[in-house]
């Protein structure tokens, strides 16, 4: 069988710094998530529309009570974006 031939030591040599010259150093990444609070992650429930609607006070009431819960979820949707910004 023959032999292989082996490459010289010296070649060897010089391939060194080739292997280590283009190694980084090691770094950690530690991925932080903030705390959100209970009452930040549910919004108020949307409000049901009357049963009747006998005036236009009524169709008021209810129009103010669906912009309140829109305004309740989007001042809770802030704060959270505060938090993890």
């Amino acid at each position: 069988m023959p032999r292989r031939p082996r490459p010289p030591v010296w070649s060897l040599l010089l391939c060194a710094p080739l292997w280590t010259g283009c190694a980084e150093p090691l770094t950690r990444v530690q991925v932080e998530r903030p705390e959100i609070p209970a009452e930040l992650l549910g919004c108020q429930p949307q409000p049901e529309p009357p049963a009747e609607m006998r005036s236009d006070a009524d169709l008021a009431r209810w129009i103010v009570d669906l912009a309140d819960a829109g305004e309740d979820c989007r001042a809770r949707l802030m704060r959270v974006r505060g938090l993890v910004q």
